[in-house]
């Protein structure tokens, strides 16, 4: 298991399950897919790559302010208890 990322919420968005930095998603994506990889699951590593891909920085592309995924939610919620 790889060290756990940080969880970033939006400024201004109160509670928790309300979305997350498209910085901290991207993050939670990739972990998301290395663990996934570690454990020789192909389909949960496409579906963390592929939102991954989706939310990675982008020349000439803004990195998105807020978003939300719930599957995203819940995986950071197993992981951190939150």
């Amino acid at each position: 298991m790889s060290k756990v990322p940080y969880v970033e919420r939006p400024l201004g968005w109160q509670g928790a399950g309300v979305g997350l930095t498209g910085e901290c998603a991207y993050v939670w994506a990739l972990f998301l897919a290395n663990e996934a990889d570690m454990a020789d699951d192909t389909f949960e590593y496409s579906k963390w790559k592929s939102m991954a891909d989706d939310l990675a920085p982008k020349q000439g592309k803004p990195v998105a302010a807020a978003v939300y995924y719930a599957e995203l939610e819940e995986a950071i919620a197993r992981y951190t208890n939150a």
